[in-house]
């Protein structure tokens, strides 16, 4: 396994308290599900379990090839797209998706200048009717989640005998952005540790703004989702968009 999907693992693998959600969206849309920044499958390969056709936009080569191993077990369920977010040109799909989904607030990845672009080709992409559910932090609860910062335990897993722990520091909210720094430790079977410091920079961007950009480019909000992530960490709000019939 690589060292992207080690750590996706250690740090994202455990979660689940947005799975009922994308179960359910998955459920209601009754066609394949395209799911933004599937990294390693967590979310992928939940709903392919549960029987829907998904196709995973990744970029990340590493990712990818974790992906298809795991999703090659469920036999072509899934099928894996290697894109950027940030350059929609990229984006050729082997079918229709009725729905599409942005989990752990990947389209806050992108600025406010490379979201229109993404906005727009998922309204292309899309069949009419369908629907885009994209994950942003509630910014509300940031406040509570540091609060009981001290009290959070390490990510951990042990991989071929090494032991990965990634333990979170802060959050930094910054004008336009957040800043979530992690200090990652391996250690290895005979001992040795390895330490780095790993920052992951989301835009800020509130539901409201979000709904904004989306009808801008000709999507009809219909309505917002809340996921509880537990008194250790910030919830989400999850945007609902349709695309005009």
């Amino acid at each position: 396994m690589s060292a992207p999907a080690i750590w996706q693992q250690v740090e994202f693998g455990s979660y689940a308290a947005d799975l009922p959600l994308w179960l359910e969206l998955a459920e209601e849309a009754n066609g394949p599900v395209l799911e933004l920044g599937a990294g390693s499958g967590r979310v992928a390969l939940h709903l392919a379990e549960h029987g829907h056709q998904v196709i995973a936009l990744e970029r990340d080569p590493d990712l990818i090839a974790e992906l298809e191993r795991s999703a090659a077990k469920l036999g072509g369920s899934v099928t894996a797209v290697r894109a950027d977010l940030a350059s929609t040109s990229e984006f050729e799909l082997p079918a229709v998706p009725s729905l599409a989904i942005g989990p752990l607030h990947v389209v806050q990845v992108l600025d406010s200048s490379a979201r229109p672009a993404l906005l727009g080709r998922l309204l292309q992409l899309i069949a009419p009717g369908g629907q885009v559910a994209l994950t942003v932090v509630d910014e509300t609860t940031l406040l509570r989640a540091g609060a009981a910062a001290t009290q959070i335990l390490p990510d951990m897993r042990e991989v071929d005998g090494w032991v990965y722990s990634s333990e979170p520091l802060w959050v930094q909210v910054g004008e336009d952005a957040l800043t979530v720094r992690r200090v990652r430790e391996r250690v290895s079977p005979e001992g040795a540790m390895q330490r780095s410091i790993h920052d992951e920079v989301l835009n800020r961007l509130s539901p409201a703004r979000l709904e904004i950009e989306a009808e801008e480019v000709g999507f009809r909000p219909v309505g917002r989702r809340q996921i509880s992530s537990g008194p250790n960490e910030a919830d989400s709000t999850v945007v609902l968009l349709q695309v005009p019939r």
